[in-house]
Formats: structure tokens, C-alpha cells, sequence
């Protein structure tokens, strides 16, 4: 079982790391974690190029990534939230991702074979409403033919940190054994 998370978090021991480390312990190998804050890789710049060619001109880590993407066989997104959304750093990662939506749309080739299962841990503190970036979230797994069987969000960091928070952990914990559940099934287990 091959299991991908875009970490968007900038503190490598916080909230959303938390939330990973729970979700980890259930699987049955180690994920691969890409951290969008430390990964190498720029932005798309919408030269265009990947609506002739299969493919991205920028040279960077996200070509392993793609690979990564392509091989997974389920694909977590965990973040903070930011103003009601994903971090800069993960959005700007996940923008190169059109090229994968290119190849299809303007050239009819599918890139991605393997359908997916995934999910979505959200973390933060404050008044803003964490909807904004579910929905964002859910839309990148879509991209990657991730099917989305759940999102665990906790919007209270500010007061209780999410690795003091045991309800909190233990759905993160339930999220990476339905992942389980789910890979086994497909792959008729």
C-alpha cells in the first residue's frame, strides 16, 4: 500500500504533524510525506506548454513527485488553515498538478490509471471557517483520482493543541485504518 501526504504545515512537530503521525500509525507501511514548505519545487508559471507536450518544462522535485502521485494508492492532504484555505507553499506545490489535468483535456491522455483513495486532515485556531479549504483540498484529490472518503478538522488549536486533543487524534487514527480498508477492498483482499 502506497500512501502519499502533501504535508502543508511549516512546523515540522506541530498540529498538523500531529495529525499525520496519527494517521500514520495506522497504516501498514510508511508513507511517503512531501513537505511543501521544504520541497524544492516552483509554481506553475502558465507558460503552456504542457497543452502540447506530456509533461512539465520545470525541472525540479515535483517530477518524482508525479511519479509519486501516479504510483499511490492513496493520497492524504494535510494542512493547516490559513485565512479559510490551504498554506501558500502547498497551493503553489499543487498548482503544478495541471499538468496532469493538461494531458487529458488538451492532448486525451490519462496519465493517471490508478484510481485512488484519500483524505483530508485540516487543523487551525481561530473564527474562520474551515469549508474553503476541505473544498480545495477535495478538488486537488479529484485531480490526482483520489476519491475522498474523509476529513478530519480540528478548529481549535489555539486552545488545545491537536497532540493533546485525544478525540482528534483518534479520528485521524480511524481516517488511516478506513484507508486501509478501502486499498484492501480494491485490490480485492
Amino acid at each position: 500500500m502506497k500512501t502519499v501526504i502533501f504535508n502543508g504545515s511549516p512546523r515540522p512537530s506541530g498540529d498538523t504533524a500531529a495529525l499525520i503521525r496519527a494517521l500514520s500509525a495506522a497504516l501498514p507501511t510508511e508513507p511517503k510525506v512531501i513537505d511543501a514548505y521544504r520541497a524544492d519545487i516552483h509554481p506553475c508559471v502558465d507558460c503552456r506548454r504542457c497543452w502540447d507536450q506530456v509533461g512539465c518544462v520545470i525541472r525540479d522535485d515535483m517530477e518524482s513527485i508525479y511519479r509519486d502521485v501516479i504510483d499511490a494508492d492513496c493520497i492524504i492532504i494535510a494542512s493547516p488553515v490559513y485565512f479559510s484555505t490551504l498554506t501558500g507553499p502547498l497551493l503553489s506545490l499543487m498548482s503544478r498538478l495541471q499538468m496532469f489535468y493538461t494531458a487529458g483535456r488538451m492532448q486525451g491522455v490519462r496519465l493517471i490509471q490508478k484510481e485512488k483513495v484519500g483524505g483530508v486532515l485540516l487543523c487551525g485556531g481561530g473564527n474562520g471557517s474551515p469549508a474553503c479549504a476541505e473544498e480545495v483540498a477535495r478538488g486537488l484529490l479529484r485531480a490526482m483520482h483520489a476519491s475522498c472518503i474523509g476529513t478530519v478538522c480540528t478548529h481549535r488549536t489555539d486552545t488545545l493543541p491537536a497532540a493533546e486533543d485525544a478525540d482528534i487524534l483518534a479520528q485521524a487514527r480511524d481516517l488511516g485504518l478506513a484507508l486501509v480498508r478501502q486499498y484492501e477492498e480494491k485490490a480485492g483482499f
